[in-house]
C-alpha cells in the first residue's frame, strides 16, 4: 500500500492492488474537523453577514468537491452555481461561513 500526504487539501490518498481483479484502488481521506472549525467560528462571528458584492460564503473540504462532483455538480463551472448553493444550503449548511442564504439570479 502506497500512501501519500497532500498538506494543501489536507487529504491522504492511499493505493491499494487488488490482485484478484488486478486493479489499483484508491482510498481518499480528510480531516475534515479544522474546516469545519473554521466555519463555524466564521459563521458564529458574523463577520461574513454583511450584504456586499462579495462575501465568504462557505469552505468546501476536497471530499464534498468529490461527493458533489459524483452528483454532477462542479464548483469551478460557473453555470454549476445555483447548483451548488441549493446543495449547500441543502445538504451542507455546516460548511457555510455566513448566516445568510445565497442563491444564484439570472
Amino acid at each position: 500500500m502506497r500512501k501519500q500526504w497532500n498538506a494543501h487539501t489536507g487529504t491522504w490518498y492511499e493505493e491499494d492492488y487488488d490482485a484478484t481483479t488486478d486493479s489499483i484502488i484508491i482510498h481518499t481521506k480528510q480531516d475534515t474537523q479544522p474546516v469545519l472549525d473554521y466555519a463555524k467560528a466564521q459563521r458564529n462571528s458574523g463577520v461574513n453577514d454583511k450584504v456586499g458584492e462579495f462575501a465568504h460564503y462557505a469552505i468546501i473540504p476536497a471530499i464534498v468537491q468529490v461527493q458533489m462532483r459524483q452528483k454532477g455538480i462542479d464548483i469551478n463551472n460557473k453555470r454549476h452555481y445555483p447548483r451548488v448553493f441549493k446543495e449547500i444550503e441543502t445538504n451542507y449548511q455546516y460548511l457555510k461561513t455566513t448566516n445568510l442564504k445565497h442563491s444564484v439570479r439570472h
